[in-house]
This record gives structure tokens, sequence and C-alpha cells, in this order.
């Protein structure tokens, strides 16, 4: 083997990448690889606006194929006669009982047609039970009103009434508000429909059943929800119309959707993974619960008899949570909650644990006996509630699934209501594992203690998502099939192609060892590392004030008392949280003692650093250094009851019980009654402390030694917690700082290293004498001290090693590798539409086009904060003061005079208020436009000219006088050239905008008519030289040519549209710039809020591409072909 340990450190949006060689601690390999985070909120605002766009495509097919149907039954023939000026409400109510005109039908039943209706409102439960709020409130009480109205006929009384009746607004009747909701079921609407056509047939011969039909079909249609989006025309692979071809290279067409909807068992790739609310895998996921826990018997375990009583008690009760299943436990057992331990721990720090939901539940139903049925009918049932929301699909698939009828219509009607009440219990999707997976392994985890991956190795379980043996480098997307997070996926993704570059380079590796990111989010984890640092400076501060306020009554302790006193703000701050008492005899600790008398104390660890080698707060205390040496090498449990002066076990455990301050984790230390001397309780704490067994963590294990197995390869992998090498980090000195990205490497290098560390080697062996209480060390036979044994197992295993990292040249010659952005078909723009105005505006000397601001309520205080912000400045850019003088000069004016913007608070204290406001609440009304009788329109908003148009996509309609635009146009990439003639560099910027896709071949492209135009506009030469495409996160060399200094820089975009050949550059080694940052002399420094926009048509400069493998190899890229690339 090459002697080669490789460290990665795996984070959301980063993998530190650490190669040394683990014999002389040569550093052959450093880097960072940054991308950006798979955050699932980031394709929130893009299924929206797909969905909208869905919604409004499928709405436009509605009314061409009710075109059609009219034109094909001779009702019209020319639609553009059509009035525009009829009331749709109207007709479809006078439609009910009287005779319509062929135009007027087709305005009722179009109407209709694009205001359809919510189709899973038809299968909510009639109780009310199925949804709670507001919203399910005024949904039921417009299904009341459909008992005896239709649909259009409550809506036109409303229009009638209020002026309004589409979306969600709010009327005042009786001094009481009332929410309204324009929501209806499709069933009513078509039920509308039905009587007007059947009325309308007495009148007119030519609507006949089969037009009826044909219609009610239009109205009421829907896909198949199994056949998902797509069809022959335009294929997907979401849907059941794939992009994939056969092997005679026709395109493949499935009868459903299944397989990408539930996804196959991990382990039987023929088999569909079983619902989560199955009851096999409800039975499944409480027993792989129950194995996890440590309990005070014997065997530390639950035995079969326990676990099949646990089950049943379970099953059979009503309500069942977390706290009422461990009291049961407790009581079997015969101990006390406290002494159970080894659950899921959620996000809140509560325990977590199955508890037969979806069975329970399901046991409520009326028309159903669960009891009588099998757990084939019952995971049957499960798989077809999770797959199915609606009404069709589940009678559907019912019918399907259970062929011998076993439901009735009534118990058809009772489970889909059920479903819609208990979304989020099948809204849980599926499990990982198959039925015929799970019905193996049941019985093992009934017979034996051990967990799903213990079992699954012992019975030889081989996963489908190994790696062929054709190749020796590791397949990421088989391995992260596993994941079903995409944020550690993608991390995981990233990783293992650094491995296979790594692999390449380098050949294979004695040791991979990885640490994987503690967050699943980018957010949380920013969250998470602030929570702490908050936690942590909070409990300092309180500690340090509570120990000054009683030693010298002021709010700071003298800097004095720390000279020369070796971890006295640690010492203060175990006091404080201990509740100034020593935890081993109970005697309280005086904080003059602690300052004044220091050899009196010592801080401990509550489990010897040789069981547990976690060396954190959370196995320290402060205790007398008589109580420290009596206890020795001995657990809490095992050391009081027989110490001279010590309190006993039992006051300790009440007294570490009631903290609040304790963590769960030292309270955990402090009351383990587990014999340490065992080698299974060691290699449990070890387990705990240095190996991390998340899921997603053991998956990447699992699958790298499988991959090194099967190709023989001698490569050992480990997978460490992240508060090991922060500990690691700690002992050797070592700052982390977040500004750049230089940690990650670092990290990575310091992982790589633990696997050399002595602990590896001293952890084999029992480096206690119990009969002494003390420690030896087995080399040399010598008794040692618990710091002297920390500095051993703990010392980094290279001389020199620490101070490497630590200097200022290792860090210049960190490496570091971006995920270039090259992809094309991404948003283009914001989705706001805007409208737009020619105008003069302030110094403007000729007509400008100006894109149109909207105050969308003046009444709020921050509608007028905004109002008079423009007012103040220049009130002719309101669209009111120059087209309609007189309201804005006799109203607005006036009120703003005449009302006040200030008022005295309930304290008496003076703040803002809104003159609009107060106009309206004294006469009840809006403020109206001027009109001799006072009775002008309402105004709710104010238009503005807002700013100059710049950057835009035009989608102005072809009657409109005005333009109408879409802005935050969205930059792609750059093409650099090379001016010969001016010795010049020219840059030409592309939007995601100036791509087109094209039907039929399924590509997207720019022309090069069009790209010729764009190149004009952006000032690049006809004769120009191409030189590169740069697209974001490619790395840029800058170079003087002068004075031969360089930076690199990373690419953002081009940036100033209306500035020729201007980028915006980031920095190689971090995030962003500090403000005035200086650069190479020829660009200058960084603006001085951090943006470096620089254009870089200057002389005496070359640039070059840098193009990184994921290792952060460099290659300098001067040409790249003779043109750009213009279609995809």
């Amino acid at each position: 083997m090459s002697d080669l340990v490789l460290g990665l450190d795996i984070g959301i949006g980063s993998v530190g990448v650490g190669i040394l060689n683990k014999v002389t601690g040569e550093i052959i390999h450093k880097n960072s690889r940054i991308f950006p985070a798979a955050q699932a909120e980031n394709n929130v605002e893009r299924r929206t606006n797909r969905q909208g766009r869905r919604l409004t495509r499928r709405k436009k097919h509605r009314r061409v194929r009710l075109n059609h149907l009219f034109e094909e039954s001779g009702l019209i023939t020319d639609f553009t006669k059509v009035s525009i000026n009829l009331n749709p409400y109207q007709l479809r109510v006078k439609g009910l009982i009287d005779e319509l005109s062929n135009e007027e039908l087709f305005i009722a039943l179009k109407n209709m047609v694009k205001h359809r209706g919510i189709s899973y409102l038809d299968d909510a439960s009639d109780d009310g039970n199925s949804s709670v709020g507001d919203y399910a409130q005024i949904v039921k009480e417009n299904s009341k009103q459909l008992e005896t109205k239709t649909p259009g006929q409550i809506q036109l009384e409303r229009y009638q009434k209020y002026g309004q009746l589409r979306g969600d607004f709010t009327v005042e009747e009786d001094g009481k508000k009332h929410r309204l909701i324009n929501v209806f079921p499709t069933s009513a609407y078509r039920s509308e429909a039905l009587r007007i056509l059947q009325t309308q047939k007495e009148f007119n011969p030519q609507i006949t059943d089969e037009f009826i039909n044909r219609y009610l079909e239009i109205l009421t249609g829907k896909r198949k929800y199994y056949h998902g989006p797509g069809n022959e025309k335009s294929r997907t692979d979401y849907g059941r119309y794939t992009t994939k071809k056969d092997s005679e290279n026709e395109y493949i067409t499935l009868d459903n959707i299944f397989g990408i909807l539930i996804g196959k068992c991990t382990f039987y790739p023929e088999e569909y993974r079983a619902a989560k609310a199955s009851y096999t895998a409800q039975e499944f996921n409480l027993l792989n619960d129950l194995n996890n826990l440590t309990v005070p018997t014997e065997t530390k375990k639950l035995s079969e008899e326990q676990k099949n009583q646990i089950i049943n008690y379970v099953k059979n009760e009503k309500a069942m949570g977390p706290a009422k299943l461990f009291k049961y436990i407790a009581k079997l057992l015969s101990c006390d909650v406290a002494d159970i331990k080894g659950y899921r721990i959620d996000k809140s720090d509560k325990a977590e644990i199955h508890t037969f939901e979806a069975y329970r539940k399901m046991k409520t139903l009326e028309t159903i006996d669960f009891e009588k049925m099998s757990r084939d009918q019952l995971d049957k049932l499960a798989y077809v509630l999770t797959l199915n929301t609606e009404r069709e699909g589940i009678q559907e698939a019912l019918e399907h699934e259970f062929a011998d009828g076993n439901f009735i219509q009534e118990q058809i009607d009772e489970l889909v209501q059920f479903r819609k009440a208990n979304s989020s219990i099948f809204g849980k999707g599926w499990h990982n594992f198959s039925v015929k997976l799970m019905m193996e392994l049941i019985p093992e985890l009934y017979a034996t203690s051990e967990e799903q991956m213990t079992i699954l190795t012992r019975l030889g379980k081989q996963k489908t998502t190994s790696s062929s043996n054709k190749t020796k480098y590791i397949d990421e997307k088989l391995l992260t099939e596993e994941i079903y997070n995409p944020v550690v996926a993608k991390s995981v993704r990233q990783a293992i192609k650094i491995v296979n570059a790594a692999i390449k380079e380098y050949g294979d590796f004695d040791n991979i060892v990885i640490e994987m990111a503690r967050e699943t989010n980018e957010d949380d984890e920013k969250k998470a590392i602030q929570k702490i640092q908050k936690a942590n400076k909070d409990e300092k501060d309180a500690a340090m004030l509570k120990a000054a306020n009683q030693y010298n009554g002021r709010a700071e302790l003298p800097h004095s008392v720390f000279h020369g006193h070796k971890q006295l703000a640690t010492k203060i701050r175990l006091w404080h949280q201990q509740g100034e008492r020593c935890l081993y005899t109970g005697k309280t600790i005086s904080i003059h003692d602690l300052i004044n008398n220091p050899n009196q104390f010592e801080i401990d660890h509550i489990l010897p650093l040789s069981i547990t080698f976690d060396d954190s707060l959370a196995n320290k205390v402060l205790v007398y250094a008589t109580a420290n040496q009596e206890k020795g090498q001995r657990t809490p449990y095992q050391a009081l009851d027989s110490m001279d002066d010590a309190w006993s076990f039992r006051e300790l455990k009440a007294f570490v019980r009631e903290s609040k301050s304790l963590s769960n984790k030292k309270k955990e230390y402090l009351l383990t009654e587990e014999d340490i001397s065992r080698f299974d309780v060691r290699k449990k704490f070890i387990e705990r402390n240095l190996v991390d067994t998340r899921y997603a963590s053991r998956v990447v294990l699992n699958a790298l030694q499988e991959h090194f197995r099967a190709h023989k390869t001698d490569t050992k992998v480990s997978v460490v917690r992240g508060q090991f090498t922060s500990q690691l980090r700690r002992h050797w000195g070592i700052e982390k700082t977040r500004d750049t990205y230089h940690h990650h490497a670092v990290d990575a290098l310091i992982i790589a290293a633990s696997s050399q560390l002595n602990l590896w080697k001293k952890q084999k062996n029992t480096l206690v004498n119990y009969s002494e209480n003390q420690l030896l060390d087995i080399e040399t036979g010598e008794l040692i001290s618990d710091d002297e044994y920390k500095e051993s197992v703990f010392k980094a295993p290279y001389q020199h090693f620490v101070d490497t990292l630590k200097s200022k040249e290792f860090e210049d010659s960190i490496l570091f590798s971006y995920q270039m952005d090259s992809k094309f078909n991404r948003k283009i723009s914001d989705a706001t539409i805007y409208a737009t105005r020619q105008a003069k505006v302030g110094k403007d000397k000729k007509d400008e086009t100006y894109v149109l601001g909207k105050i969308k309520d003046i009444y709020s205080q921050t509608g007028y904060d905004a109002f008079i912000k423009i007012y103040q400045k220049d009130k002719s850019k309101f669209l009111m003061y120059r087209h309609d003088p007189q309201t804005f000069e006799k109203v607005i004016e006036p009120i703003l005079e005449n009302y006040p913007n200030k008022e005295m608070n309930e304290k008496g204290k003076e703040v803002p208020c809104n003159p609009f406001l107060k106009y309206k609440e004294e006469h009840g009304d809006y403020i109206r436009k001027y009109s001799k009788k006072g009775n002008g329109p309402e105004i709710k908003s104010l238009k503005y000219y807002d700013s100059k148009l710049g950057n835009h996509i035009d989608i102005t309609p072809k009657d409109s006088n005005n333009k109408v635009v879409l802005q935050s146009v969205s930059p792609w990439r750059a093409d650099v050239y090379f001016n010969k003639t001016t010795g010049k560099y020219e840059i030409l910027g592309l939007k995601y905008a100036d791509l087109q896709f094209e039907k039929g071949t399924g590509t997207y492209k720019i022309s090069q008519e069009k790209y010729n135009v764009i190149k004009k506009k952006e000032g690049v030469d006809s004769d120009s030289e191409f030189k590169f495409t740069l697209y974001k996160n490619d790395l840029l060399l800058i170079k003087d040519t002068e004075t031969k200094e360089q930076q690199l820089f990373r690419f953002l975009s081009r940036t100033k549209p209306n500035v020729k050949h201007y980028v915006e550059l980031k920095p190689y080694d971090k995030q962003k710039f500090e403000g005035n940052e200086s650069l190479i002399n020829v660009l200058g420094a960084v603006a001085k809020g951090g943006q470096c926009q620089k254009g870089i048509n200057k002389p005496n400069i070359s640039i070059y591409k840098v193009r990184t493998d994921v290792l952060g190899n460099q290659h300098i890229i001067k040409n790249e072909g003779d043109k750009p690339k213009l279609d995809f």
C-alpha cells in the first residue's frame, strides 16, 4: 500500500481534503472544494412558478377544446364577435331557468371552464373534522350555502352586494368582520353546468346529450395521477412518457409512475419500498428503536418477551407518545424513566420513538374492523392511502388491490375522509426497505438486541447499490441513492468525486477518514453554530458575573485573580453549572476558596479519559482535590458509596436530575451505572464519542467498505465525530476562522492525522489498574496522571505537524476548487411583471422610459412612509399629480395638511401615525377621487415613476401602448475576446433570456445572428479573437504585464450593462472581499461595501482562465477554441 491517509471534512456546501503520509507525517495535498448547498428551499419558487404555468396551460387548453366543441356543434363559428361586456355570473344564474342565446351560453360555460373549482374539496369530510382553522371553517360555510344555491348564484350575490367575488377578502356586516373565500368544489360547478345545459336543451335542439357529456368532460377532466406530467409530444422522465429509449431506439412509455413515486428496495431491487404507514414498517421501526435502548437489566437490553409486551401495549392504546411509552417501559422493568437510554433525539432535544401512530389512528374507523384484517391487508391499505390523495385514485386503487371486493362504498367513503384528515401520517411517504426485507428482519429484531444494520451485515445481505467491478472508481450516484436528504446527498456525491480523483492521482490509500456535517441544512448549520456560541457566551458571562458579585460585590473580577491561576475561568464556569457545589462530596464551594486556594480544587473527568476519550466540558466537573484522588479512575456510581467524605450516589442522582444547568450528556456521564471494566462498555463509549454512527454516515461507510472489499483493496474507512476533531483543534491550539475557506482543508488534515493518534493504539488495552484505581502505562509500567494520559493519547502524531498547520506558508499553499455553474436553463428573470411609462422626471431633458412603482396600501403605516418619502423628494413622481391634479391638490394635499402624522401612545410617547388612515377612521370610508358630488372612485393605492428602465425582457402585448417588462434579468456567462488592434480585452455578456428552447430538437441555443447583435451592442469588435468563456465561479487570473503582479479571482458575472467590459469578481479563497480591500495595482481597491466591479478593457494586462479539478489542481487556459459554443 501507499502509506497515504485521505482525510475528508464533508460539510453542507464544502469538502475539505487532506492527504498525508502516515509514516513520515508529510502533507502531500490539501484543498477546499466549495459548492452551493442543495437547499430544498431553492426549489420552492421554481416549483410554484412551474405549477402556475401548468395551470395556465391547462386552462388555455380547456378553452381551446370548448371553442372546438361550439364550432363542431354549429353553435358559434366566429368567436371574434362574442361580446366581452356581458356579465358571465348573471348569465349562469339566468341559464338555470331561462333561455340563453348561443353567445350567452358560450360566455357562461367558458367562465366555468376557466374557474372550475378544486377537486380535492369533493373528498373533504362532512363532519368538519378533516381540517381545522379559519380557512377550513369558511370552506365549510361555503358548502352549507351550496345546499340551496349554485356557485354562480353565490358569486353573483357577493358581486352585487360587495362589488367583489374573486379571491380571499374581508367584508364588514353589523360591525363584525367576515372573511369570504371564492372556493367551491369542482362537483358543485359540474352540477351547475348540468342544470344549465339540461335547461338549454329544452330550448335548443343543438344541445344534445353528446354535447353535454363532452362539455362535462372538458370541465372536470383530469389526467390520471399515476401517469405523471408530459405526453407523447412532450416527454419527461418525471412521467410515464419517458425520454429513455429501448434497444430498438423507440421511446419507452411506462404503464404508471409507481416506480418513480415509490422507489425500489435497497436490497431487493424488484420490490417496491413499503409505505411508512404500513403495519409491517411500523412494527419494524418500533422494534429497531427498542433494540437501540439501553435499560437497567442484566443484559442492558430488552428481552423478546418484553418487546412483545411493549408492542401489544402500544398498538392497543388510543393515545401514545414517547413520555407515555417510556413510563410504561420503566414500570415494566421496575426502574426510573431516567434509567432508559439510547433513544433518538429530535432537533428540540426531545425524545423520539415510533408509536404505531398510523395503525392506532386507523383503528378509530367506524365501518372497518381492523382486528379482523390480516397483516397483508393492512400493508396494502397503507400502500393505497399513501400513494393516493383523492377519491378517484383511492377508489380505483382499492378496487385493484382488493379485487375480491373487501370494501363496500360506505367503507370507501370513510377511508377517503380518513385520508384527508390524516394527510400528515400518510404524507410521510415510503420506507427505505420493502415489506419482503422487513419480514425477514422482524424475527431477528425480536430474538436479538441487534439493530437493523448489524443484522443485515450478519445475514450477508448485499445492497444493490454496490459499484461495478469493472471499474476501480466509485459510482457516486449509486452510492447516494440511499441518502434521501438532497443536501447530504449532494455533499456526499462531491466527496466521492474527490475520492475517485485522489485514487486516480495518488493510488490506493491505507486509510480514508471522514467527518460528516452535523446539520443537514446550511441555515440550520449557521443557526446551530450561532446557538452554541451564544449559549457558551451566556453561560460564561453569567458565571463570571455571579463569581464577581459574590467575590467583591462588583460586575467584574479583578484581572489579578487570573494571574498564574491555570483554568480559573473554566473552574468558575463549572462552579456555576454545578450550583456552587462539589459533585463528589455534595459540599458547597465558596468563590473565595476557589479563587484564593486553587490547590484545594481540581477539574476531573467524570468518566476516565481512557474510557471515553471525551475531553469536552460535558465530561468535566469541579471537585475537591481530596475527593478526586479518592475517586480515582472510577465512575461516580462505582466510587461515591465507598468514599469517606462524599455524599451517596442516591443523593447525587437526586441533585443531578433536578438540575436545570447541567447538560443531558453530563447528566448521563454522572449517573451511568455501567461497568467500565467491561470491553463492550468501553467499545460503546469509544463509538459514541469518536465514531459517527448516524444513518447517512453509516451508508457512506458501508458503501465505501463494500467497494474496497469488492476490489480486494485493503483501504480502511472510518467516519469520526465532529466533536472529536474539535477537541483535537483545541488541544493543538489551532484557531478556527470561518472568514476564509482555508479551515476546511485544515480540518481535513486534522481528520487524516487523527487516525494515527496514540489513542487508537491505547484504547485496545485496559490502561487502568482497577484494584488501585490508577492509570498505568502498559509500555513503561509507570503510573501516570490523567493529564499525562491526555497528553499521551491526544499528542500530535508527528513532530512540527501542528506548527506547519499554523504557518502562513502552509495557509498560502492551500488550493481551492469551486463548482462552476454552466447550466443554461435557469430562471431568466424576476417573475414580477412591470408596467412602464414615458415621462420627463426630475432633471430629464427628454422623455425616458420609467418602471412604475406602486404603494399598494396607503392606509398602512408602511404605505404612508413610502408615500411621504417620495412626496417630500419630488411629488411630481406620482402619476396622480400629473394626470389627476384636481384630486392631488383638492383631496390628497388637504388631508396631509389637516390630519396629524404623529400622536401620543398609551405610554405618553410620541409615535408616527398615518394621516390617510386618520381620515378613513373619521369618515368611515376610503379617500375618493375628486368629483363635484363627492362620490368618485375609492383610492387605495398610488402609482409613481420609480426608476429608469434598464436591463429587461420586453413582454409587451400587441395592443399595448406602453411597454410591459420583466426586470432583474439573470446573467449567465461572459465570452472574453482580445482585440489585437487595441491590445485590450473585450467582454460579451449573455443572459439566460438570450437562449431559446428549440421545439422538436429539445435543445437550447442562441442563433449566430442574435449573438452578433449582442456582440455589437457589447462593443466587441468583429475582428476580435475569441479567447474563452467564463461561467459563475470559474477562476480568472489577471496579470499586469508591466509590473508582473498577478491575482487569482472567482468570476461572478458580467456587470454594469450600460458600461462596457465590466465584470464582477469574488476572491479566490473566501466568500467575499472586505470593504476597500487592496488588489493588484492595475485594478485598484475593492469598493467600500465589498463589491468588486472592475473594467478589464485596459492596456498592459493579460487575462487567463484557470480550470481546476475537484482537488484544486490548476490548469491555465489561454485559448478555448476558435469560437464560443452557441447550442446545447
